[in-house]
């Protein structure tokens, strides 16, 4: 008993303890675990971002769209001169305007478009003598209206003169300017009323040309003769473009053509060609259009800018890279349920990469990418 007590001394003398090594064993094994589990749950967020994610990157890579009715239109940019059968009304003789009828507003034959006071010489100079103590009666000062007024009362040329408050009481004649002929009526002039036959321009042109504006307000001084107001044919009109002959020529030889002005794009307009001019000297062609359609402050406008639609197709419009030929037919391929179908179609009209087809419903899934695709292939 003794001897194994002392060999048990003995062998315990021999061992030693390692501190700390089964303490990180057990931690490496829980990191271990821990880096395996959330390995695992990323490759389940994987897979169901890609499940989630597939049909859209699936998508982007066959460039899968829903195609809409669309219209291609094959147009050149056109620029020119709008002119009207525009009556000017002159003024009956010197005075006052006292009366105005309204302006845009269709004015019946024989009504008064405007109301004149005529003054005599005599009258002006003593309406001028009158308005030294009593400026309320003109815009202007005794000294500017002296300045103005000549020994025979005339208004020097560039001059305007306008009275604010009402005329004296022993200006008591009134002459009305009755309108010839029924008529939209404008109290605005801008001088190209009577272009003549010099109605053909470039926009550089057009925008140096020399103009005198008016525009008739109750109260201004005018001239006998001078044109006052004016009635527009609002029913037609004629739009003149000046083209180089090419496009030129081509345009000369269609009677009808449609436009889409800047103004109302929304608008396509039918116009019939009047006239057609081909100068080969000066390598210009000069065309004029009549159009029938009125537009909201139409009467307003006088350069124009717009579309010249040559050809117009309206479809389904998908692009040119989209057809493929099947069995000796052009079509396209569909996203149908999740597999890819061929449909045949019917090409109506093409320009530059896009075409208008007919044998598809608006908003079919049609792969763009059709080389990336084969019949009956599933895509999910």
């Amino acid at each position: 008993m003794a001897r194994r007590r002392r060999r048990t001394a003995a062998s315990s003398d021999h061992l030693r303890v390692l501190p700390g090594k089964g303490r990180r064993l057990a931690r490496f094994r829980q990191a271990a675990t821990f880096y395996i589990i959330l390995g695992l749950l990323a490759v389940l967020v994987l897979q169901a971002a890609y499940h989630w994610l597939s049909p859209y990157i699936l998508a982007r890579r066959l460039q899968i769209e829903a195609v809409t009715v669309g219209t291609l239109e094959d147009k050149i940019e056109v620029a020119g001169l709008v002119t009207r059968q525009e009556l000017l009304l002159t003024a009956p003789g010197s005075g006052v305007i006292v009366e105005l009828a309204p302006p845009g507003e269709r004015l019946p034959a024989g009504e008064a478009a405007a109301v004149i006071a005529p003054l005599t010489g005599e009258e002006r100079q003593r309406l001028v003598k009158e308005a030294g103590p009593a400026e309320s009666f003109w815009e202007r000062t005794k000294g500017q209206l002296l300045k103005i007024f000549g020994g025979d009362g005339a208004v020097k040329a560039g001059e305007t003169l306008r009275m604010t408050g009402p005329l004296p009481p022993w200006i008591t004649e009134r002459v009305p300017l009755k309108a010839p002929e029924a008529g939209l009526l404008l109290h605005r002039l801008d001088g190209w009323e009577e272009p003549g036959e010099r109605a053909f321009f470039t926009e550089e042109e057009y925008n140096s040309a020399e103009r005198d504006p008016f525009e008739a307000k109750v109260g201004l001084w005018v001239e006998k003769g001078q044109p006052l107001v004016k009635l527009v044919d609002n029913w037609e009109w004629r739009y003149n473009l000046l083209l180089p002959l090419d496009p030129g020529r081509t345009l000369a030889a269609r009677e009808q053509v449609l436009f889409r002005f800047d103004f109302a794009p929304e608008n396509p307009v039918s116009a019939g060609l009047v006239a057609a001019e081909i100068d080969p000297e000066k390598e210009e062609v000069r065309l004029t259009y009549r159009i029938r359609k009125q537009f909201p402050g139409f009467e307003e406008r006088r350069w124009l800018e717009a579309a010249l639609v040559l050809e117009s197709s309206e479809g389904m419009v998908i692009p040119a890279a989209a057809v493929v030929e099947h069995k000796g037919k052009p079509g396209v391929y569909l996203n149908l349920g999740g597999a890819v179908k061929f449909r045949a179609i019917k090409i109506l009209a093409g320009l530059g990469d896009d075409l208008v087809v007919e044998g598809i419903e608006p908003d079919s899934m049609v792969i763009m990418r059709p080389g990336l695709v084969e019949e009956g292939q599933r895509l999910n």
